[in-house]
């Protein structure tokens, strides 16, 4: 092991680490927007909560975790997890492209949420896959035809949407860049938004669920 290029003598909170860019910080939820260029590592940095990630393109990476032997792994674009808290470590980019990935995490205020309803396609053709599920929380692909609009219902966390912070209920928002999971939204729960594309592109976009998800046997799809 090299003790030097994985050290975790000295350790930041996550949202101190350069590489994960805080975009969401309420009472339930914290999201990140993570990207480490090429052949970069981060500092080493603490995961305090539970938190779900989800990775964008495909990534060979080192998690060099404190007290531990390094691990090499290999991601694909798409896979996403539940990570318990308490993690501290260094992660290193082995490959030529930057690993990117959305990191949100479950606050204690996450627990007393009732989980909202599955997207629907209102208009156009789009594809929801339930890409993962925990009773606490879920991760769903949105693909979206161009012209589609998508009804969308809190608690979630939107990602591939401008960063919006908080979202008011009834607004109506285009879905960014394709592959970009970088923009960040929140909507509170209770609140509904619309999801729309351009009448010339295609789009992506994913939907964080969280709270009591339990009840939501699929997504809604046309």
């Amino acid at each position: 092991m090299d003790e030097k290029r994985y050290s975790c003598a000295h350790v930041v909170p996550i949202e101190q680490e350069p590489r994960h860019h805080l975009v969401i910080d309420n009472e339930f939820v914290r999201a990140f927007a993570v990207e480490i260029a090429p052949h970069d590592r981060t500092l080493c940095h603490h995961h305090p909560h539970d938190y779900l990630l989800y990775v964008v393109g495909d990534g060979d990476i080192v998690s060099a975790a404190r007290d531990e032997e390094p691990k090499k792994l290999s991601y694909r674009d798409g896979e996403c997890e539940l990570l318990e808290a308490g993690m501290v470590h260094v992660v290193e980019n082995l490959a030529d492209t930057a690993f990117r990935n959305v990191v949100v995490e479950l606050l204690p205020g996450a627990a007393g949420l009732r989980g909202g309803a599955d997207p629907i396609v209102v208009a156009g053709e789009a594809n929801i896959t339930r890409r993962f599920e925990h009773g606490r929380a879920a991760i769903l692909l949105l693909e979206m035809k161009s012209g589609s609009e998508v009804l969308i219902c809190g608690p979630v966390v939107v990602a591939g949407s401008p960063d919006r912070g908080e979202v008011d209920s009834g607004e109506l928002y285009k879905v960014a860049g394709v592959n970009d999971f970088s923009g960040l939204a929140w909507i509170p729960e209770g609140k509904r938004v619309r999801l729309q594309t351009s009448a010339n592109a295609s789009r992506r976009a994913l939907v964080f669920q969280v709270g009591n998800v339990g009840l939501n046997t699929g997504a809604s799809r046309r």
